[in-house]
């Protein structure tokens, strides 16, 4: 593991997963952390595997080598209809929906919370940046059942995080480029990836300064 000075925000994203062959999210985290960068913020992107066995432990990992004062957690939600702020993990793991090894979650993969961990994030800030740029968004009550919720927890569980600001927005799918769908077939909730990214690194930005 690396020694390195403490990052200012670690972005994350996804890899592909079952039914999610190229997840938005990998290329949205870099997208951001490249945004904030060039701004003189110290951001670096991890994007993870899809996986309870390797993207949970790498994600733990990197926390405490980078020692970021806050992170921002990208994630997909294929049936969302907004892109969703969230307010709480809760450490869940699915027993139905494989990973992107093809195996299920398990108890002995991710500690459930007896209660909800409430996010560090200033959600209503990033609520309203991303209605600021003309986004379709909402506050959301839970993160899932699959790695999302999970690496939300493993977040903000971790003694590094301990007082930082910890945030996860899922974002549904986003619009396609110009010119490869009829524009009156694509969804009016789905956001422009441009739009999105800009509102992202600003919520980045917020997360960084409220950290130091």
């Amino acid at each position: 593991m690396r020694n390195a000075a403490p990052a200012d925000l670690l972005v994350t994203g996804f890899g592909p997963f079952p039914g999610v062959r190229v997840n938005p999210t990998t290329l949205l985290a870099r997208n951001v952390a490249r945004r904030l960068a060039a701004a003189g913020i110290g951001a670096r992107a991890l994007v993870l595997e899809t996986s309870y066995g390797e993207g949970l432990p790498r994600l733990a990992a990197e926390i405490a080598s980078l020692k970021p004062r806050a992170v921002l957690m990208l994630g997909v939600a294929a049936r969302a209809r907004q892109v969703r702020v969230e307010l709480f993990a809760r450490g869940r793991a699915s027993t139905l929906h494989p990973d992107a090894t093809g195996r299920p979650g398990s108890a002995r993969a991710v500690v459930a919370s007896s209660a909800a961990l409430p996010t560090r994030g200033r959600p209503q800030v990033a609520l309203a940046r991303l209605r600021r740029a003309g986004l379709v968004a909402g506050l959301s009550p839970s993160a899932g059942r699959y790695l999302c919720d999970a690496s939300y927890a493993v977040a903000l569980r971790h003694p590094a995080l301990r007082g930082r600001p910890v945030l996860f927005v899922h974002v549904p799918w986003l619009r396609p480029r110009p010119g490869t769908r009829p524009a009156a077939r694509v969804a009016r909730f789905r956001p422009h990836p441009a739009a999105l990214a800009v509102a992202l690194a600003a919520i980045g930005r917020d997360l960084a300064v409220a950290g130091r």
